[in-house]
């Protein structure tokens, strides 16, 4: 079951991913596509927020490395974000 869960998300993930960056799909496809991803991504460090919140109350280091992660993939995924759809923008 855990695998064909991974198969439909991976799926789906990388199918909006490339298809929010083919300039042939019309912008109200592409930009609904890339929200979507955004939201996606958003809700997921959001959830690891709480967690880390959640945890600082019982155990205060892994709390901290715990949102600390959260913060880290943040970082990360605006860097992607910029990179995949920003700057390939600007250099068009």
């Amino acid at each position: 079951m855990e695998l064909i869960f991974e198969f439909i998300i991976e799926l789906l993930f990388e199918g909006v991913g490339e298809a929010s960056q083919n300039k042939k799909i019309s912008k109200f496809i592409r930009y609904p596509l890339i929200a979507l991803i955004v939201l996606a991504y958003t809700a997921f460090i959001l959830l690891f927020v709480f967690m880390g919140v959640s945890i600082l109350k019982d155990n205060i280091i892994g709390g901290i490395l715990i949102i600390a992660f959260a913060i880290l993939f943040l970082i990360l995924s605006i860097k992607k974000f910029k990179e995949t759809y920003i700057e390939k923008k600007k250099a068009n």
